[in-house]
């Protein structure tokens, strides 16, 4: 019967010490890992005040706040539904020296209206 009890005392505790050392050591990323992370995805929603085909203004209200943000367009922007003004939408944009430059377009569908 001393056995099991000098496994509980002694075989236990000294695995956690190990394991918690191998968890120690494998959160200690090298520096290259952490550099090839990409940046973290940055979105704008809100509504299409005006559009050209170089860049697009949204709007949006935050708090009782008005935001606006001009976009550039390339031709890699891809755009996934019909821009027009009033609609709304998100997007997904990355900032570089020239600005903030839209990547993903989404129109948001409007809302069916329910009925009572």
């Amino acid at each position: 019967m001393t056995v099991p009890r000098n496994l509980v005392f002694w075989a236990f505790p000294l695995w956690l010490a190990v394991s918690s050392l191998s968890v120690a050591a494998g959160a200690q990323d090298p520096p290259e890992k952490k550099a090839e992370e990409a940046k973290p995805e940055t979105f704008f929603a809100g509504t299409v005040v005006e559009t050209t085909a170089d860049q697009i203004t949204v709007s949006r209200v935050v708090l009782g706040k008005t935001e606006k943000r001009v976009f550039r367009v390339t031709p890699d922007t891809k755009c996934e539904g019909k821009l027009k003004p009033k609609v709304r939408v998100t997007i997904r944009y990355v900032t570089s020296e020239e600005g903030e430059t839209a990547e993903l377009i989404i129109v948001r569908s409007p809302q069916a209206k329910k009925t009572k």
